[in-house]
């Protein structure tokens, strides 16, 4: 299992491309979906175009590597982001 420190506080996901967010210009996030249903994240370049999307199942976490301008939002406020160090295996 790999192992890795937050230094942010985890949030809950903006859920509109407006308020997307960077998570303090965070090159890699740890993303949580907390809903017992899948949702949608998805990430945008810093001038606000969709680079790609992904669903995360219930319960599913993912680290996402990103650029440090890049945004995230999703589909339901039950997704959480968290900027993390890289694990470590």
């Amino acid at each position: 299992m790999a192992s890795y420190r937050p230094i942010t506080e985890e949030i809950a996901a903006p859920t509109t491309a407006g308020a997307a967010v960077t998570v303090s210009d965070a090159d890699i996030v740890r993303v949580v979906n907390t809903t017992t249903s899948p949702h949608l994240v998805t990430v945008l370049d810093s001038s606000d175009v969709t680079i790609g999307s992904m669903t995360l199942t219930s319960g599913e976490k993912v680290f996402l590597k990103k650029r440090e301008g890049d945004k995230l939002y999703a589909a339901n406020a039950g997704i959480r982001f968290t900027r993390i160090t890289y694990p470590v295996m």
